[in-house]
């Protein structure tokens, strides 16, 4: 970046209408959403960024307008503060809570709203970044990993190097990276086939996915040939890997109409569990057969690991329960499986025994 003035420190406030200000249907803090109209922009705002609470306010304290929204010249597309706008738009126009299915809390007396509004006008999208960029990405309020690498892919996109753009948003190469690729990774597979709003949880794990892409297994399943230290192009994946791109997603995040359920429950263990899976043909075709996580590990965790590991959560689970034994009522059904786990014990104990002192002998 240069060292010339901010074009947007430098332009100055000037008022709007808010009935001429318009929503941002492509909302950076909403990467995976593409919007067709303003009701479809309101209903995700209600329904995901908390306006109803912005409404509240503004009802009951008045609007403070404590910072101008950033818009574009010409277009009065709102760049930022479309949370706001969507507040007081609802407040201000019945039709659109109609269309939205939206009641306005039952609050009196309320205060006045504005008509008018401060705003700064930008040139472009890419004028607006440097300020949108510091405000929600690295400044008080935070952009999620998602949208962050959204906003850094089409940065980067526009010619940005990757100097700056890690300088802009406060991370290092290594993190803007992972988060590009992971992107360009998902846009492929959506337009392959996947439907990230029927995936198995209602939260996006995306760094689920952008991890995966950085491990050298799964970039060799998916036929990725560029290293971990290059930015990925638009499509990555080549074509006779397309299958392999949507099962991985599958994997990753399910697909409910499919009757396919996310096999990863959470980041760790169940993504390196998967990472060695996928690399592992064994391991692979079991996965693909069960879409059991768990069993198609087995094929790749060695049994020797897998006793140590067993026998570890049992000896902590033994020792959890010593120390809650003063609470033991006299149940004599809990008082069998005591008495049955020391036979079980003793029994494993005996094998261990025997099989070291084989070991011995040879």
């Amino acid at each position: 970046m240069s060292d010339r003035a901010d074009p947007i420190t430098n332009n100055p406030d000037l008022p709007v209408k808010v009935e001429d200000l318009r929503f941002d249907c492509q909302n950076p803090r909403m990467p995976g959403t593409r919007f067709e109209t303003d009701e479809d922009v309101v209903r995700i705002l209600i329904d995901d960024f908390d306006v109803e609470e912005l409404v509240q306010s503004i009802l009951s304290s008045g609007w403070i307008d404590f910072e101008p929204m950033i818009v574009e010249r010409g277009t009065n597309i709102v760049f930022e503060g479309n949370r706001r706008l969507a507040a007081l738009k609802l407040i201000q126009s019945a039709g659109l809570r109609n269309a939205v299915n939206y009641n306005l809390p039952d609050i009196t007396p309320t205060k006045p709203i504005p008509h008018e509004l401060q705003v700064r006008f930008v040139n472009s999208r890419q004028e607006a970044r440097r300020f949108i960029a510091f405000k929600h990405i690295n400044g008080p309020f935070k952009w999620d990993a998602y949208a962050k690498a959204r906003y850094a892919a089409e940065w980067l996109k526009e010619g940005e190097n990757i100097d700056s753009v890690s300088r802009m948003l406060g991370d290092n190469h290594n993190t803007i990276r992972r988060l590009v690729n992971g992107f360009n990774v998902l846009e492929q597979a959506q337009d392959d086939g996947f439907d990230i709003n029927d995936r198995s949880k209602k939260k996006f794990f995306f760094s689920h996915l952008y991890t995966a892409v950085s491990r050298p297994a799964v970039r060799e399943y998916l036929g990725i040939s560029d290293t971990a230290e290059d930015i990925l192009p638009k499509k990555p994946v080549p074509r006779d890997h397309e299958n392999d791109l949507l099962l991985l997603m599958s994997w990753l995040y399910g697909q409910e109409k499919k009757k396919e359920p996310s096999v990863v429950l959470s980041q760790n263990p169940d993504l390196n569990h998967l990472v060695a899976v996928i690399g592992n043909v064994r391991a692979r075709e079991e996965l693909l057969r069960s879409r059991h996580l768990d069993r198609a590990y087995e094929q790749v965790e060695p049994p020797s690991d897998r006793f140590k590991e067993a026998l570890i959560k049992a000896n902590q689970n033994c020792e959890e329960a010593l120390g809650l034994s003063s609470h033991y009522d006299g149940d004599s059904t809990i008082l069998e499986i005591g008495k049955n786990l020391a036979i079980t014990v003793r029994n494993l104990r005996e094998a261990m025994m025997r099989k070291a002192m084989a070991g011995e002998d040879l």
